[in-house]
C-alpha cells in the first residue's frame, strides 16, 4: 500500500507547524514550503483542506499564515488521514459479488480498523522534526 503524497505532505507541513507551536505569530506558506521542499501552490491546497477540517487556522493579509488549531498532542495521525483521504485509508470495491468478495472486504476492513487504531495513538508531537545542531529554524 502506498500513502497518498497529499497526505504525506500534509503530515510534513503539520509537523513543521507543530515544531513552531509555541512561537508567536503565524507561519507563512513560503517558509513552510522551503522547510519541507514543497511547492507553495500545492501546499496552499493542502492547508485549505486542513483548515476546512479544523486542524489549522489561517490568518489573511500580508502578514498572514497558518497555525495549528490545537496543541500538537491533540491532533492525531488518524484525524489528518481522515481529513485528507476520508474515513477509510483502505477501500475495497463493493461491486464484486464473487464467492469470496465479502470475506476479502471484511479482511480489509479489519486491517483498516487496526491501522486506524494505531493512527489514533500517533500525534503531531511524535512527528515534529528535531532541531539540528547548527541549523536555525526557518521563521
Amino acid at each position: 500500500m502506498r500513502l497518498p503524497l497529499k497526505t504525506e505532505y500534509a503530515c510534513q507541513v503539520l509537523a513543521q507547524l507543530a515544531a513552531r507551536y509555541d512561537l508567536p505569530g503565524v507561519q507563512q506558506v513560503d517558509d513552510l514550503a522551503v522547510a519541507e521542499h514543497l511547492s507553495p501552490n500545492y501546499l496552499v491546497q493542502i492547508l485549505t483542506t486542513l483548515r476546512q477540517a479544523g486542524i489549522v487556522i489561517s490568518r489573511r493579509g500580508k502578514k498572514g499564515g497558518y497555525v495549528l488549531a490545537r496543541h500538537p498532542m491533540e491532533i492525531s495521525l488518524a484525524e489528518i488521514a481522515i481529513a485528507m483521504e476520508g474515513e477509510m485509508l483502505i477501500e475495497s470495491s463493493p461491486g464484486n459479488k464473487g464467492q469470496s468478495a465479502s470475506r476479502v472486504r471484511d479482511a480489509w476492513v479489519r486491517a483498516n480498523e487496526a491501522l486506524m487504531d494505531e493512527c489514533r495513538i500517533i500525534t503531531l508531537a511524535d512527528m515534529m522534526p528535531l532541531p539540528q545542531e547548527g541549523v536555525d529554524w526557518v521563521i
